[in-house]
């Protein structure tokens, strides 16, 4: 097993920057997630870690080697794609075998230079590869593992979406690699099976152990599977952190919005020194920031700057679990309802301001009508209206 360290990477394409600078220590047997919207950058530095792109700038470490130009298949590094890449033509065990029938090592004391002038006329005068029965004993123990055992002889298209995944993840673990790439693997199935793999991959993380980089859009699955998290807008790593420091604590509003389903409220705000505490003056509604972030909030009295309330931190009075005062409550014109399940999303409206809120599905709210709200001030965020930077 190895870790992965990425020194001051980037990748130009001609006038495009998609990776600027980045710098990223993934732990050895850590499970890291990239993360962030289409366009980011997340996929390209995957492929220049798999060697599948050229870097522009920077340095790559698989373990203590330098991988900069060391070709793909030297990595010691298993992908798994979106598109799962299987061959049509070939059983499950034909292509769960494919890579391990291809892998070879120069002999010792042959010349590599002769091995690729002549090892493709008589191969295995100057390459070791991997005896028949390891290959079997590999496939059938992955396969056992991922619950494909009993399809072995079967074709891609008589498999279901599920998997075929499984399939595209058992040809990875069979190499037996130092490191897992895994490039949105999960994109194509349908909900429900989308949780029940996610479930299986995390599972699976555990039992083996390997360094696993794990690609997506999806912030759902990020926090769930992620031991740690990067998120990367524009090229650039935001923040790294565990799933729930994310959540609880962004580094900027772009992290804020981006973790976390439904997203954060965003609210201009001026912060105004009133009884002894510091307010935030919005369109519609004043409420009193909490009393342990004065200190950080009070460069900022007289000035605008961006209060962040989650959905899930606004209740309905009638049904709040905090303690309920006028410096917390607010009163709302109820927009839109959205009943999910256990829970009810609220458009809602405030002067000027537009809100979301995630309450319980017992709501006295009704739509067209008023209906007062408490924000879980303790819980609130707030931003620098210039930097994006998190004030507190």
């Amino acid at each position: 097993m190895a870790g992965v360290t990425l020194r001051n990477l980037t990748k130009a394409f001609k006038n495009v920057i998609a990776v600027k600078n980045v710098n990223l220590e993934i732990h050895d047997k850590e499970f890291l997630v990239l993360v962030g919207p289409s366009g980011c950058g997340k996929t390209t530095a995957l492929r220049m870690i798999a060697g599948l792109e050229e870097v522009t700038e920077g340095e790559i470490y698989i373990g203590d080697r330098l991988v900069n130009d060391v070709s793909p298949k030297d990595r010691d590094i298993a992908m798994v794609f979106q598109n799962y890449a299987l061959y049509p033509h070939m059983t499950v065990y034909e292509n769960m075998a494919f890579g391990l029938k291809l892998r070879r090592t120069l002999k010792p004391g042959k010349s590599p230079v002769a091995a690729a002038l002549l090892g493709w006329l008589v191969p295995r005068a100057f390459y070791d590869f991997i005896p028949k029965d390891e290959i079997r004993r590999r496939v059938e123990a992955t396969s056992k593992m991922l619950g494909l055992d009993g399809r072995l002889n079967r074709k891609p298209k008589e498999l279901s979406g599920g998997e075929r995944q499984r399939v595209a993840l058992g040809r990875a673990i069979v190499r037996e690699p130092k490191v897992f790439l895994m490039d949105e693997p999960l994109s194509n199935l349908d909900a429900k099976l989308r949780v029940q793999t996610r479930a299986e991959l995390i599972k699976l993380h555990r039992r083996l152990g390997i360094t696993t980089i794990y690609v997506t859009h999806d912030q759902v699955e990020a926090m769930t599977m992620g031991d740690r998290i990067a998120v990367m807008n524009d090229g650039v790593i935001q923040q790294v952190d565990t799933p729930l420091n994310l959540y609880n604590h962004p580094a900027n509003r772009f992290v804020a919005g981006f973790i976390g389903s439904p997203a954060m409220n965003f609210v201009d705000a001026l912060v105004e020194p009133r009884d002894g505490g510091l307010y935030f003056k919005a369109d519609g509604f004043s409420v009193k920031a909490p009393s342990e972030k004065a200190d950080a909030l009070a460069p900022y009295t007289g000035k605008h700057v961006v209060l962040g309330i989650r959905p899930e931190d606004i209740f309905d009075k009638t049904m709040c679990p905090i303690a309920v005062t006028p410096d917390n409550t607010v009163e709302a014109v109820v927009d839109v309802i959205e009943p999910m399940g256990d829970r009810s999303h609220l458009s809602l409206r405030v002067g000027g301001t537009s809100l979301i809120a995630n309450v319980d599905a017992e709501t006295s709210a009704q739509e067209d009508s008023k209906l007062p709200v408490v924000f879980d001030m303790s819980k609130s965020h707030a931003f620098d209206k210039d930097t994006d930077r998190a004030i507190y």
